[in-house]
């Protein structure tokens, strides 16, 4: 309080008497903080600005910048303002149409790599699977001009879907590539929520926004479109870190598994998609929690992966539960490594790779399990740098790691228990193509060596080709997940 009191009162004295103080300041000392504050301005709002705008905008703050050094600042005034108003009219023509496109979500693949083989199935299914997700990407300049015909348009589509035989279960309404939004058609937008939930029969409607601060525009929308129903507009669980799980039954005791408090600033939006379709109301019943009929998701790939969490609960609410990816996606992991016990250890390594080795029987897997070599690493720890030599193939079971490439700037995946790592540079030999670090307290992970692989190769050729298709797997999901961007004509399924 007295502090606070103290930055008032010298705020105080500074705003009556700073400019007598000022012409006491040395003239050079001035004159070299001006030049720094303005070389930093420069760099924030010129430089570092040029992957936040498309090219027409960046031009219009070069030419204000240009402008204002020439002229002054008066002329640089009137720059902008022509600038704004040129972009503004420029976009709105160019993008009079805001919707890009529409378009099933069969052939696009989020970045759940590790769905079980009997969630695969159910996505795969023409009239349960990824054939029931409907997404329509809007463009451009949405403003009052032009929203009524997008809600129009986007009521057209849904009316046609719906007299077919695949009508949609989920809605996914993609703004990542609007540049703005005014307050007018926000509103409009909030409405049509409420109509396409109400007269068409859609279960859920997913709002893309493509930024980390929401919808491109001063109105809150995000708070209008969210279902605060099930989860508040901040939350991104519907349980909360100190909420237990019972996640197995094993020898007739339950595992009691909780959110470590720790991984709590590691979650992103898509490491608790699945905890949000379930409810474990008693030890030996799953039920579907309230779904809720709409949510804001970050990216595209975060309102996927829900739609297709969404899918597999409705189907097989169960199989959620026994799905690997579950404990990955949700971020449990046991009070401590040890608890958790080395036979439910053990038994939860064989349940990955069942997952990861369909053709595998259960001689096999065994075989496999092994192979492996246990390892366990803490917070900060290298697994790999980029470049080293690949020796040896990673199995995530306890824990999350992050990958990252060293000469790309934020370019990086979280990496969850039942995936593998590593299985490229194994089997074809080339260098790490990314540094891979421990994000969690603790990891736990299972190594197959180069010398083992090898081995393994000559004595069971049949189990060497189940680790060559998990490669196959992963290399098919990952190039369609990259290459079929949304409506992007240049890019075909693999």
């Amino acid at each position: 309080k007295a502090s606070s009191l103290g930055i008032v009162a010298v705020s105080a004295v500074i705003f009556v008497y700073g400019p007598t103080m000022a012409s006491y300041v040395p003239r050079c000392m001035a004159g070299t903080l001006l030049l720094h504050v303005g070389i930093d301005l420069f760099i924030e709002g010129v430089v570092e600005s040029y992957h936040d705008y498309d090219r027409l905008e960046y031009s219009g703050i070069w030419l204000i910048t240009v402008v204002m050094i020439t002229f002054g600042m008066d002329a640089a005034l009137v720059a902008g303002i022509i600038a704004a108003l040129s972009t503004y009219a420029v976009q709105s023509i160019t993008y009079q149409y805001p919707i890009r496109g529409a378009m099933t979500a069969t052939r696009l693949r989020s970045s759940a790599w590790n769905r079980s083989f009997e969630a695969q199935e159910i996505l795969m299914d023409k009239m349960k699977g990824r054939q029931r997700i409907y997404v329509i990407q809007m463009q451009g300049h949405i403003f009052f001009g032009n929203v009524t015909t997008m809600t129009d348009e986007i009521k057209r589509k849904l009316k046609e879907k719906c007299n077919a035989d695949d009508k949609p279960i989920v809605v996914i309404l993609d703004f990542s590539r609007v540049l703005g939004i005014d307050s007018s058609a926000a509103q409009t937008i909030a409405k049509l929520k409420d109509s396409i939930l109400t007269n068409y029969g859609i279960e859920l409607v997913l709002f893309v926004t493509g930024q980390a601060d929401g919808f491109p525009c001063s109105y809150d929308l995000s708070r209008k479109v969210h279902d605060n129903t099930v989860v508040s507009a901040t939350s991104k669980r519907l349980l909360e870190p100190k909420d237990a799980l019972l996640l197995e039954e094993f020898d007739q005791d339950h595992i009691v598994v909780e959110i470590d408090s720790s991984l709590e600033r590691n979650f992103d939006s898509r490491s608790s998609i699945r905890a949000r379709a379930l409810s474990i109301a008693s030890k030996n019943t799953v039920n579907i929690a309230e779904i809720p009929n709409s949510r804001v998701c970050q990216t595209l790939d975060d309102a996927l992966v829900f739609a297709e969490d969404v899918l597999v609960a409705i189907q097989d609410p169960d199989l959620l539960q026994r799905d690997v990816n579950e404990s990955c996606r949700n971020g449990h992991r046991a009070r401590s490594v040890e608890s958790a016990g080395q036979m439910m250890e053990e038994r939860g390594v064989k349940l990955f790779l069942e997952t990861l080795c369909p053709g595998a029987t259960p001689e096999d897997i065994t075989h496999l399990c092994s192979l492996l070599s246990r390892e366990k690493y803490h917070l900060g720890d290298i697994i790999w740098e980029q470049g080293s030599a690949s020796n040896n193939l990673k199995l995530l079971v306890c824990g999350s790691l992050i990958s990252s490439l060293d000469d790309e700037n934020g370019a990086t995946e979280t990496i969850y228990p039942g995936s593998t790592i590593g299985e490229l540079g194994l089997i074809n030999g080339t260098e790490r193509l990314t540094t891979v670090k421990v994000l969690s307290d603790e990891a736990v992970l299972y190594n197959l060596s180069r010398e083992k692989w090898e081995t393994l190769i000559h004595e069971n050729p049949r189990l060497a080709r189940e680790i060559d298709m998990l490669v196959v797997r992963y290399l098919t999901h990952r190039i369609q997940h990259v290459s079929n961007h949304i409506l992007d004509k240049r890019s075909l399924p693999v």
